[in-house]
């Protein structure tokens, strides 16, 4: 079974340019943008720019406050549809 190579919510990525390393708190597929955790919050990223180090979302979806937090900022559209199913969002 090969492991996935697409980023998702709670992930870890190398931020090329910068050289840091971020956890996602959202993915944008359609926009090929990521929002990672942190301040400032929300801060956007291209997916060309990231390298996924790490995955955790077959662990950890996307939690209840980043769905809330993206939804603050009416970032509907980075809210993990899984995840939310999971958490009986909807």
């Amino acid at each position: 079974m090969n492991e996935r190579t697409d980023i998702r919510p709670n992930d870890t990525v190398l931020h090329k340019p910068t050289g840091e390393r971020w956890v996602v708190c959202g993915v944008n597929r359609d926009l090929k943008t990521l929002i990672p955790c942190g301040y400032p919050f929300p801060s956007m990223a291209r997916m060309e720019d990231c390298e996924l180090v790490e995955r955790a979302y077959e662990k950890e979806p996307q939690s209840i406050e980043q769905i809330e937090a993206l939804k603050k900022h009416h970032m509907e559209s980075y809210i993990d549809v899984r995840s939310a199913m999971f958490h009986g969002i909807i």
